[in-house]
């Protein structure tokens, strides 16, 4: 887990605009006291080397929402992966014999309650609700393919288990990649903290700069800093498993699950 995935996402919204906000009026109380000592030969570094940093942390904004956007579509392609390897193993069920086959369907009829179910869970931050449902699922898959392995083993005239067995391991599959994407493809705390270093101390010239001219606009100013503030929030959300402003659609899962259950689509 992130230590930002603990924090809702308003409140990182607002300490990053604080404290950017606030790190402007350091640096232009800072180039206030300044004034008169070689103002003129530090004016023209200083914007100089505001320019710079405001552009390295537009670029190390744009990398880190690039990063963030990536783990969002990998999450998303791991899920559409996964309600098509169930449908492929619904409709393989159909080949097995009829004890095996009932079996089969009533499992990933039950699966697909349990992925529903999980993704209400981490949308509400019930982590132990979230591994508990995983370990069930992953314990569902066992049982599947200890039927896909009978199946295999006493197949009769006119059953195909191969197509079942393959959906089985594609949901495996499917299901390891989300937990990739969801536990393991993220940004690192490292560079979390670079970017929040980077925009603080950004904003630490910006006010500087203001202060040696000993003019600003607060309104120009501080829209800088909410509007860096935002793209964090943003890329926050992309990154964390527990959505808030983004979310992958579940309507393909529980129109599944619908069908599971004899419903229409």
């Amino acid at each position: 887990m992130n230590f930002l995935d603990q924090l809702p996402l308003g409140i990182v919204f607002l300490i990053s605009a604080i404290g950017q906000i606030a790190f402007i009026e350091l640096g232009f109380r800072y180039g206030v006291s300044q004034q008169g000592k070689g103002r003129k030969a530090q004016l023209a570094q200083v914007r100089a080397l505001m320019g710079a940093s405001l552009g390295q942390l537009a670029f190390m904004l744009a990398f880190t929402f690039s990063a963030a956007q990536q783990h969002f579509e990998e999450r998303t392609r791991a899920y559409m992966l996964e309600v098509s390897a169930m449908d492929s193993a619904y409709r393989g069920a159909d080949l097995l014999g009829d004890d095996h086959r009932i079996q089969a369907q009533d499992l990933l009829h039950h699966f697909a309650d349990l992925r529903v179910r999980l993704s209400k869970a981490v949308r509400t931050d019930e982590f132990d609700t979230v591994i508990a449902l995983v370990r069930e699922s992953e314990r569902v898959h066992d049982v599947l393919w200890a039927i896909a392995e009978t199946s295999m083993e006493d197949a009769g005239d006119g059953e195909d288990p191969g197509i079942f067995a393959q959906s089985v391991l594609a949901m495996v599959n499917a299901h390891d990649a989300r937990l990739q994407a969801a536990l393991f493809n993220r940004i690192s705390p490292l560079i979390w903290l670079t970017l929040f270093a980077m925009a603080l101390l950004s904003m630490v010239i910006t006010g500087y700069q203001a202060g040696l001219t000993g003019t600003r606009s607060r309104l120009a100013t501080w829209t800088l800093a909410i509007t860096f503030a935002g793209v964090m929030t943003l890329i926050t959300d992309l990154d964390r498993p527990n959505m808030t402003l983004f979310s992958v659609d579940q309507q393909l899962m529980v129109e599944l699950q619908n069908r599971m259950g004899g419903g229409d689509l």
